[in-house]
C-alpha cells in the first residue's frame, strides 16, 4: 500500500506541476489547485531547484512565477474567446494582444493597484491615463481615439480571463465607448491574484528596459557556482517551454555547460513534468504526448497547419544551401494548394490568397521553431526539428479552417 500511495502522490505532483507551468494561474475552483495545496512543499522545491521559479499560493489561485525564455518573450499574449465555440479552437488561433494593448495592460495594473476593490470603467480609464502621465518619460493615453479604446478593451478581456478582475455588471460594449451610459461596466478586483502577477514589484518599478526587467544576475551569488545554477535553471526552462533546445542557439558558455550537464538537466525536467526528453546531436526536446501542455498544437487538421506540415518536406529538399527563398516558398505553397485543393477549398491561381497562405504558414513554422528566417534570401531555412515531420500523411479537413 505504501508503494501505491507513493505512486499516487507522484502522479498528483506531476499533474499539479503541469497545471502550474501550462497557465498563468491555477484557480481555486480547478481540481489541480487542491493538488498544489496538498503537495505545496515538494512542488515549491521542484520549481525552485529545476527552473528557478517561485511558487505563490493565495486563497483564490496559485501561480509559478519566474523569468520567461527568449522565445517566450516573443510569443504573443492571447485573449480567451468569449464564446464556447471560440474556446474550443486551438489557443494559437485566439486573437493576439497588440503591442499597444500590452502597454495599456501594464498601466491598467498600476491603476488597479492604486484603486479600490471595485471600479467603474470610466473611473478605471481615468486612472490609466494618470498612470501613463506618471511614467518617465510619460505615455500619452488618449481614449478619444477608438483604436485606443479597443486596445484597452482587449487588455481588460485578458485580465478578466486571468480573473484578476471580474466583470460584475454593466455592458461589455461599454469597455470601448468614450461616453458611458447607464450600462457602464463595473469590475471587482481580485487583489490577491493581482498581487501574484509580479514576482518582484520593486525590481519591476526600477526597470527602465526589458533587459533590466528580466535580469536575473542579482538572484545568484557572483561566483562560478552561482553562474552555473543560473545556467542550469535557464536551460531547464528552455527545454520545457520552447519547442526544442538547440545547441546552435546557445552561446559558448551555455553550450559547454549543457553538454557537460545534459543528462542531469534532462533527467530533472523529465522527472518534474512526467514527459520524456528526446536527445539528438543537434539538441534536446521534451516530447509531449497530449495537447494539455502546449499553447501551439502541431500538427492538427487545420488547413494552415497542414500546409505548414507539408512545407517541412519542401524545406528539407531545398538544396545545398538549405534555404527556400520567399519566391520559392510562395511557389511551393501554390503547388501544394493545387494538389490538395479538392479538400482545402483554396485557389492556387489567386495571388492574394496564395500570399496570405504563405504568410500564415510561415508564421506557424517560425512559432513551432521548425524554420528560421533567412537574412540572405528573405525566405526560410529548416531547423533540425523539422525532420520529425518529414513525409507526413495528410487527411482531409473538410473545407476551409
Amino acid at each position: 500500500m505504501t508503494g501505491l500511495r507513493e505512486l499516487d502522490d507522484r502522479e498528483e505532483r506531476t499533474r499539479a506541476l503541469r497545471a502550474l507551468l501550462a497557465a498563468p494561474f491555477v484557480g481555486a475552483d480547478e481540481p489541480a489547485y487542491a493538488l498544489v495545496r496538498r503537495h505545496e512543499r515538494e512542488l515549491a522545491s521542484t520549481l525552485q531547484v529545476t527552473y528557478g521559479y517561485q511558487l505563490e499560493i493565495g486563497s483564490t489561485a496559485a501561480r509559478a512565477s519566474g523569468l520567461p525564455t527568449p522565445d517566450g518573450l516573443r510569443r504573443p499574449l492571447r485573449i480567451t474567446p468569449a464564446s464556447v465555440s471560440g474556446r474550443k479552437r486551438a489557443p494559437d488561433e485566439w486573437a493576439a494582444l497588440s503591442d499597444r494593448a500590452c502597454v495599456l495592460v501594464l498601466l491598467t495594473l498600476v491603476a488597479l493597484e492604486r484603486g479600490a476593490a471595485q471600479t467603474a470603467i470610466a473611473e478605471l480609464a481615468q486612472e490609466v491615463e494618470r498612470a501613463g502621465a506618471d511614467v518617465e518619460p510619460p505615455i500619452t493615453v488618449d481614449f478619444r481615439q477608438r483604436s485606443e479604446r479597443m486596445a484597452f478593451a482587449d487588455g481588460l478581456d485578458l485580465l478578466c480571463a486571468w480573473t484578476v478582475i471580474e466583470h460584475t455588471s454593466g455592458s461589455h460594449e461599454s469597455y470601448s465607448r468614450r461616453e458611458q451610459g447607464d450600462d457602464e461596466a463595473l469590475f471587482t478586483v481580485d487583489r490577491r491574484r493581482l498581487a501574484l502577477l509580479l514576482r518582484d514589484p520593486n525590481a519591476a518599478l526600477e526597470a527602465t528596459t526589458l533587459d533590466e526587467l528580466v535580469d536575473e544576475s542579482g538572484r545568484y551569488s557572483p561566483t562560478p557556482e552561482g553562474e552555473n545554477r543560473a545556467r542550469a535553471e535557464r536551460l531547464a526552462r528552455r527545454l520545457t517551454d520552447d519547442p526544442a533546445l538547440l545547441l546552435a542557439d546557445l552561446d559558448a558558455d551555455d553550450r559547454t555547460y549543457f553538454l557537460n550537464q545534459r543528462a542531469r538537466i534532462e533527467a530533472a525536467v523529465a522527472a518534474a513534468t512526467g514527459y520524456e526528453v528526446e536527445r539528438r546531436a543537434e539538441g534536446s526536446a521534451l516530447i509531449v504526448d497530449d495537447r494539455a501542455f502546449t499553447d501551439l498544437p502541431f500538427p492538427t487538421n487545420s488547413t494552415l497547419k497542414q500546409l505548414a506540415l507539408l512545407l517541412c518536406d519542401a524545406l528539407a529538399e531545398a538544396g545545398p544551401d538549405g534555404e527556400l527563398s520567399f519566391e520559392a516558398l510562395r511557389d511551393a505553397v501554390a503547388d501544394l494548394v493545387a494538389k490538395h485543393r479538392h479538400h482545402w477549398d483554396r485557389n492556387p491561381h489567386d495571388p492574394d490568397e496564395v500570399a496570405a497562405l504563405t504568410a500564415a504558414a510561415t508564421d506557424t513554422l517560425l512559432a513551432c521553431d521548425l524554420a528560421r528566417r533567412s537574412g540572405r534570401t528573405g525566405g526560410l531555412r529548416a531547423t533540425p526539428l523539422a525532420a520529425r515531420f518529414r513525409s507526413p500523411t495528410l487527411h482531409a479537413t473538410g473545407g476551409r479552417e
